[in-house]
């Protein structure tokens, strides 16, 4: 896929997620050889859409339309060159906790918790979260952060595996990332505010929560290879509780090898293994999509120990159980 197409593919998600100047950005960025020129001097990982645009916002750039940024793009394309080989994408979506606290309810506890690409360890907060779909409620209701999904279930039994109260006690936690974001880190929280839609005030807001209530208990967290770094975080989880490995929309950032790696080190270490990633992406994990369900609604696969519980849209709002 070329530069322009990248874009091109990042307009058409700025618009579903509602954001429109996002989307009016990229698509100026895709046709603009000038502007494609910039992005490409920068390593190819990262010339991500979703970074460009937050180096951009980061270095001060105007808000506004595309006619407004091109001209500040070319000026300062040296800064923005330097900048995006210093930065990452950090992914901190707290709403994918919802899908991936329907799978956790299904592991008796106590649990030991390892989040592969934590970034800043939201997710790892996944049992201090209200959730709440129709009128089925679980999790933390007094919490300072309430999730809610639309859960659809393909038949009565389905149903009945919704989470009902607490979710199971996760006396220990951990995660693994190349470049963990410590939450007591304003300058780092800036970043990740950055990286999300200007218009999307509802986002920063529940990271922003998220944040706080993370600080009261910071993760631990390790920077380290996302199959390298598992087997030492497990053998220092507590012997009495269950590992549990979660994966939310990281393993597409490995090579393929490193990928299933990742996936035979999970076993091999004899863990649990709770995976929100794109459908397509692992061939064990194999995910059909149920009668007139969308592509949208059908972008990721809902999976514990590689067998999956349904398909949900990328971001954890909506998710269709089929187990």
């Amino acid at each position: 896929m070329s530069t322009s197409d990248r874009f091109l593919a990042a307009a058409l998600a700025f618009d579903r997620e509602g954001s429109p100047s996002q989307a009016e950005l990229a698509r100026g960025i895709a046709g603009d050889p000038t502007a494609l020129a910039v992005v490409d001097r920068a390593e190819e990982a990262r010339g991500q859409p979703v970074l460009v645009l937050a180096v951009c916002r980061w270095l001060g750039a105007p808000h506004g339309s595309w006619s407004a940024l091109r001209p500040w793009l070319l000026a300062r394309s040296d800064d923005v060159v330097a900048e995006l080989g210093r930065r990452l994408t950090q992914t901190n979506d707290v709403r994918r906790c919802a899908p991936l606290s329907i799978a956790l309810a299904r592991v008796p506890g106590p649990i030991a918790l390892i989040e592969v690409g934590a970034s800043a360890g939201l997710c790892l907060g996944v049992d201090r979260y209200g959730y709440r779909s129709g009128d089925r409620a679980w999790g933390d209701a007094s919490s300072t952060v309430q999730l809610g999904i639309d859960v659809v279930a393909g038949a009565t039994r389905c149903r009945a595996e919704l989470p009902t109260g607490r979710l199971p006690e996760v006396v220990w936690r951990a995660g693994i990332d190349l470049d963990p974001v410590d939450v007591r880190d304003p300058e780092r929280v800036a970043w990740l505010e950055t990286l999300l839609p200007p218009e999307r005030g509802d986002r920063r807001d529940l990271l922003r929560r998220a944040v706080a209530l993370a600080r009261t208990a910071p993760p631990r967290l390790v920077a380290a290879d996302a199959v390298d770094g598992l087997a030492a975080l497990v053998d220092e989880a507590p012997t009495d509780a269950t590992p549990v490995v979660v994966s939310t929309g990281t393993l597409v950032y490995l090579p393929g090898r490193r990928r299933q790696a990742f996936v035979d080190e999970v076993g091999r270490l004899g863990a649990r293994w709770i995976s929100y990633e794109r459908r397509d992406l692992l061939t064990d994990v194999v995910a059909e999509v149920p009668p007139g369900v969308s592509a949208d609604d059908a972008f990721a696969a809902l999976a514990l120990d590689g067998r999956v519980l349904g398909v949900g849209d990328a971001h954890g709002t909506r998710l269709h159980l089929t187990a």
